[in-house]
């Protein structure tokens, strides 16, 4: 299939398959934008009820017209082969977004009311959705919401009583119990006619995993799954998240009612519940309910899930690479500020620990793909590849806690990352307020780091040997202590996979030219509001540069003002101090005020 034009669609790559049909990726070569070819089954294109039922349901998702739920081109056959153009989203879904201790509550009721207004809207044009679950609700690149994959819907013959009019006519075989076991109701569980309830049940089970990080039932098996959706009463939201509002537990918990007739009625009562708790909630205690780990002072680690479409965005495609995850320190403490730490080369989210407990705002230090300290895996990504994933993670963490105020802070290469990111040079779109860029390179070539990592031998004495190498670059102790740290941290993660760890630093270095650093800078100048350029003493070489190219020819750009660019007279290790970051993001937050 892949490959082939199908009317005026390139068919491009696929996207999923299932029970219910097969998914791709093409290209819509009138219009020219891509788009979502959905194909029935082999099994069920070979029967003419299951062409009646693709024809049913192209007609279904033709009717809905709602801002959060994807919408359908047209149906089409060519060559004997029934297909459904529909829009492609761009984005992740919300199993991505299920983490451990749960979202805050501002995260929570962003994605809860438009998935009920979305739901409402589509009951109220008689169609129930019937498969309702995080897979099937994604965030799109602008960070809407969109309700997908309406292929087990039913719709109904009459429309005048939607919470209580049980006649349905599903689109799949009559009496046959399809779906997901830990979102469907207990009524559909057990093949009855369902109603736009059923719906109303499966929120209440996505509204919880979104709000605790676990489902409200679980079991080893489908079976004992089923028997617990049946027949056991889902633990206490409150009992999870004493920080979350009495009101939330209560309408979630009302969702799950196993009685059809006591559970909430209708997605717009859903849907107008939770807007009265986000009106009633002040902004504070929106953003700050976020876990229970903020006020012990420790850190927590957090995971972004890597989806299919994370990876088909990269140059470099390793398919094991989806689900797994890129991970994360977060201090977790209750601010409307959020700064963002990028590590530098052969790091990881460990180099920024202190800075994390003494900053007094919200921070967080993700570790590279593949560069954590207990990482499943070390592939040769490239440089390019890496910075992508950054800014999708710092794309997904603005949206989520949705901050007044967001820095973002690199040291050494994690600073031209930064820069590069705030550039939007991979294409990833942030709305950033500050940018610390410490030690950034502008001169090409090799740096103090980078050229050494970039020429090892890739086995274990090669690993060594260039750490014995670069221990005698340092002028202090302090950064002595410093550099000796983090080579160790390299060592230990890269002796088994060096390649990984070569491959970042060639391709790095492969990336800066003469002019990489000043064309970054001016577009980003244009984009954030404070940027700070810091250099230590050993990176003079970078600073003197910068200063006779603007002098020369204005290489900084226009908007390029003095207080941009500061030496210090500290090394290039002792940057990642508190004591010389933390000035700096004060000077940004307060200029914010």
């Amino acid at each position: 299939m892949i490959g082939k034009t199908l009317a005026h669609y390139k068919v491009l790559g696929l996207l999923g398959k299932g029970g219910m049909g097969e998914v791709f990726r093409a290209r819509d070569q009138r219009l020219d934008r891509d788009v979502a070819l959905k194909f029935l089954p082999k099994s069920a294109s070979d029967s003419p009820s299951g062409g009646r039922r693709f024809e049913r349901e192209a007609k279904v998702l033709a009717s809905l017209e709602h801002p959060n739920i994807a919408a359908v081109y047209g149906l089409h056959e060519e060559d004997g082969v029934q297909f459904i153009a529909m829009e492609f989203i761009a984005g992740g879904t919300l199993e991505s977004e299920v983490i451990k201790g749960g979202l805050p509550l501002n995260r929570l009721l962003e994605i809860g009311i438009p998935v009920a207004d979305a739901m409402s809207s589509a009951h109220g044009q008689g169609v129930i959705h019937r498969d309702l679950k995080p897979a099937n609700v994604m965030r799109d690149a602008s960070g809407r919401i969109r309700v997908l994959d309406f292929g087990l819907a039913g719709l109904r013959q009459t429309t005048p009583n939607l919470a209580t009019d049980a006649t349905v006519e599903a689109l799949s075989a009559a009496g046959q119990v399809l779906g997901t076991v830990a979102y469907m109701a207990p009524e559909q569980l057990e093949g009855q006619k369902v109603d736009a309830r059923a719906d109303v049940f499966s929120i209440g089970v996505v509204l919880f995993e979104l709000a605790t990080g676990t489902r409200p039932f679980v079991a080893t098996d489908n079976a004992g799954l089923a028997s617990a959706v049946l027949r056991d009463s889902p633990p206490s939201l409150r009992d999870l998240r004493p920080d979350l509002p009495a009101d939330l537990a209560r309408v979630i918990r009302r969702c799950l009612d196993k009685n059809v007739e006591r559970r909430l009625q209708t997605a717009r009562d859903l849907c107008t519940e939770l807007e009265d708790i986000q009106a009633g909630v002040s902004t504070e205690e929106l953003s700050s309910s976020s876990g229970k780990l903020a006020a012990s002072g420790e850190l927590a680690e957090k995971q972004m899930t890597i989806t299919v479409e994370h990876v088909r965005q990269l140059s470099t495609q390793i398919p094991r690479m989806v689900g797994d995850s890129l991970t994360y320190l977060d201090n977790e403490k209750n601010s409307e500020v959020l700064v963002v730490f990028l590590h530098g080369l052969g790091g990881d989210q460990r180099e920024f620990e202190e800075i994390l407990r003494q900053i007094p705002y919200r921070a967080m230090a993700p570790s590279l793909y593949g560069f954590g300290p207990s990482a499943r895996m070390r592939p040769t990504l490239p440089y390019g590849d890496h910075n992508r994933l950054v800014g999708v993670l710092v794309r997904e963490l603005q949206q989520w806690l949705a901050p007044q105020t967001l820095i973002l802070v690199g040291h050494s290469s994690g600073s031209d990352q930064a820069l590069q990111v705030a550039a939007m040079a991979e294409g990833v779109e942030l709305e950033l307020d500050g940018l610390i860029l410490l030690g950034p390179a502008v001169v090409p070539g090799e740096g103090l780091i980078s050229g050494p990592f970039s020429r090892m031998a890739v086995n274990p004495d090669g690993v060594f040997d260039t750490v014995r190498l670069l221990s005698g670059y340092v002028g202090s102790l302090d950064e002595w202590i410093i550099m000796h740290d983090y080579l160790i941290c390299a060592a230990k993660k890269f002796e088994a996979s060096p390649a990984a760890l070569q491959y970042f630093a060639q391709t790095y270095i492969n990336s800066l030219d003469e002019n990489t650093f000043f064309e970054s800078f001016r577009v980003a100048v244009e984009r954030v509001k404070h940027v700070r350029c810091i250099f230590g003493d050993d990176d003079s070489r970078d600073s003197d540069r910068a200063m006779e190219r603007h002098i020369s020819d204005s290489a900084l750009g226009d908007r390029y003002s003095e207080e941009m660019t500061t030496n210090v007279s500290v090394g290039h290790m002792d940057l990642i101090t508190a004591a010389v970051i933390l000035p700096w993001v004060e000077q940004i937050v307060l200029l914010e005020k």
